[in-house]
């Protein structure tokens, strides 16, 4: 278990030194990239629920004292967090939580297919929902899903890119 924490502690202190020095500063259609969310799509499944649910928090925390977002990224984190069994379920069919702590072994032992909808449907609802609070309006719905839309695909780019850079590169 303890080299499942430190795996852990660094890939949050990576990523977050990423998000913060790096694509917190990198605008493209005047919106960031959101590679934040690598943590959560790769983060063990066989860690109990409730550390699960308190590391998210304390990563959104962190992440929204260093963007200025109060608290919008920490919601947005905890739903897509609360979503990810069901977005598991969905992109990979029998998904046993139980049986396989490692999201990778999926990630690398599945189709394309299977891949960018388990990645696409993380990405787009974290993204959705951080909109939908932003926002905060029924009526500017066509705004909330471009600014989704544009921002999903944008992440999905990158955190594609950096999968393939550190997580693909036994398969060739």
């Amino acid at each position: 278990m303890r080299s499942i924490s430190s795996i852990v502690f660094f890939r949050f202190i990576i990523i977050f030194l990423t998000q913060i020095i790096v694509f917190n500063n990198i605008l493209i259609f005047g919106l960031s990239a959101d590679i934040y969310i690598i943590f959560l799509l790769i983060f063990p499944q066989n860690i109990n629920k409730s550390l699960y649910y308190f590391l998210i928090f304390i990563y959104g925390i962190f992440l929204d004292s260093f963007s200025n977002s109060f608290g919008i990224i920490t919601f947005s984190l905890l739903i897509s967090c609360y979503l990810r069994p069901y977005i598991l379920d969905f992109s990979f069919g029998n998904f046993d939580m139980r049986k396989v702590g490692k999201v990778r072994d999926y990630l690398i032992n599945t189709t394309i297919y299977q891949k960018l909808t388990y990645i696409s449907l993380v990405i787009f609802s974290h993204n959705f929902v951080l909109y939908f609070v932003e926002i905060f309006s029924i009526y500017k719905l066509d705004l909330i899903l471009r600014n989704a839309t544009i921002s999903s695909l944008i992440s999905i780019t990158l955190i594609l890119i950096i999968l393939s850079l550190f997580y693909y590169k036994n398969e060739r």
